[in-house]
């Protein structure tokens, strides 16, 4: 028990060493409207993550996350155009623009046998260049409605946090208590045993693929909340903060191991550290240099303990 949830206590107890060195260093960083800020902009990584811990799960992954996000930001604002009226129809058009994505990803990966990190590339690479052809520069506008989402309070707490922290319990019932939940850890420990004992893989690919690419789609639709424009440089990046996150919450990279309470961990350090960056003036190349070192140490962990 104390190994499995050695990831966790890992993760949460740097969380509250960099929440005693906030408070020491800084007057700023331990008050009500920071923390706050921190879990509502946590609610953009980490809605994006909760998709990215489905597919490495199942032992795939998704580079094209940022960029699916960063394409629902610009045909949302633009189906969209600053009118109420439009906000029902531009958020499910953008969300079946999503799962489309996320269903030729499945395709390539089941039919074609093509290997999710070479198929997600290069889709990365064609939503972005699709989006640049879209907008090189702001277009479209957020309903009132959606812009003032992004303030809006239910109780102390933003209601964007709210609403992740809602998407995120449905995902942690549905992991532990469907049988799709358990099919995902199956065919992400051993695809070929799951196979042979009975599991659909391929509708489970197809699953996770989508819902992946949909919960891209719906992160582009909340962060257009607090842009109010369809910017095309949003989402550059996010891709590789989700899959930190995702490691950084102790799920392997091999697949059929890990949690969405350990993806929260890794959300919640990103944006703590981001924040206190900021609240201690240093640079933000750091946050780059800091991500990356993660990366990297976590992948030749899980490489060495793959070997063993």
């Amino acid at each position: 028990m104390l190994r499995r949830a050695a990831p966790l206590l890992v993760v949460y107890g740097l969380l509250a060493a960099l929440m005693i060195y906030g408070t020491a260093s800084s007057e700023r960083f331990l008050t009500e409207q920071n923390i706050l800020n921190i879990l509502r902009n946590a609610a953009f990584l980490g809605t994006l993550a909760i998709g990215q811990t489905l597919v490495i799960l199942s032992g795939g992954i998704d580079l094209s996350v940022g960029s699916v996000a960063k394409l629902s930001v610009l045909v949302t604002a633009i189906l969209m155009d600053g009118k109420p009226e439009n906000m029902f129809v531009a958020i499910v058009a953008t969300l079946a623009i999503g799962a489309l994505i996320g269903a030729i990803h499945a395709t390539a990966v089941t039919q074609l046998n093509i290997a999710p990190f070479i198929v997600t590339l290069g889709t990365y690479s064609i939503l972005r260049g699709i989006a640049l052809t879209v907008a090189t520069s702001p277009v479209g506008r957020a309903a009132p409605e959606l812009v003032r989402f992004y303030d809006l309070k239910i109780g102390p707490v933003y209601a964007l946090t709210l609403i992740f922290l809602a998407l995120l319990l449905i995902v942690i019932f549905m992991l532990k208590r469907t049988p799709f939940g358990r099919y995902i850890y199956a065919v992400g420990g051993g695809e070929q045993v799951a196979r042979l004992s009975g599991v659909p893989v391929k509708r489970v690919k197809y699953g996770v693929y989508i819902l992946c690419s949909m919960f891209a789609a719906f992160t582009g639709v909340l962060m257009l909340s607090r842009y109010g424009v369809g910017d095309p440089v949003v989402g550059d990046g996010l891709e590789l903060q989700a899959i930190t996150a995702v490691i950084l919450g102790g799920t392997s990279l091999f697949g059929g191991r890990g949690s969405l309470l350990g993806t929260l961990g890794g959300v919640l350090l990103l944006g703590l550290t981001s924040n206190l960056l900021v609240v201690l003036n240093l640079d933000q190349w750091l946050r780059e240099l800091v991500q990356g070192l993660i990366i990297v140490t976590a992948v030749a962990l899980y490489k060495q303990r793959g070997r063993q």
